[in-house]
């Protein structure tokens, strides 16, 4: 099972749901699919076909102003691998999502070693470069003191940019455990 995490407003539930109907839509525009979502309170599962013939099961927990943000680790237990979502748009969140990625990263229970960030929002007037983004974020200094496998891409949720790159990335590393 992949877990995705973050920040409350980042865009995970969007993201989830943009991702959910990618292979079945992705020749036509993406706006079909309604933007509206209201936030995350608990869990909910998704089932995402990575391929005409393939699926992984995806875990979204509540963003982590909610409450559930403390029982986050009782979950990277069971988790083949981790995405965690940045909101780029706003620069206040920024701190806020470092700590709890590294928070994440370090925590004992963390059971697989393959993490996406993924990098939303970047359709929006307000967001920050990229360049900026890892300065404040500190993303040099986290690729170099982890072990874990991380890859970075950026995605826009309301657009549906990037999301091809997310399904090929789960597919190598959800689906090519299993075989």
């Amino acid at each position: 099972m992949c877990l995705i995490l973050g920040p409350q407003g980042a865009g995970k539930t969007l993201f989830l749901r943009r991702l959910n109907t990618y292979l079945n839509i992705k020749d036509q525009d993406l706006p079909g699919v309604s933007s509206t979502t209201i936030p995350t309170v608990g869990t909910i599962l998704v089932n995402v076909m990575v391929n005409k013939k393939q699926e992984v099961v995806i875990r979204e927990l509540g963003g982590a102003m909610s409450p559930i943000w403390s029982i986050w680790s009782s979950y990277l237990k069971n988790c083949s691998t981790l995405m965690f979502m940045v909101d780029m748009s706003n620069r206040l969140q920024v701190a806020a999502g470092c700590i709890l990625l590294l928070t994440t990263l370090t925590d004992q229970s963390l059971a697989t070693e393959r993490v996406l960030i993924l990098l939303n929002k970047t359709d929006l007037p307000t967001c920050m470069s990229r360049f900026e983004f890892e300065s404040l974020f500190r993303l040099d200094d986290i690729l170099k003191h982890t072990k874990l496998k991380v890859n970075v891409l950026e995605v826009s949720a309301y657009t549906g940019q990037g999301l091809g790159e997310v399904l090929d990335w789960l597919a190598h590393n959800v689906i090519g455990d299993s075989s």
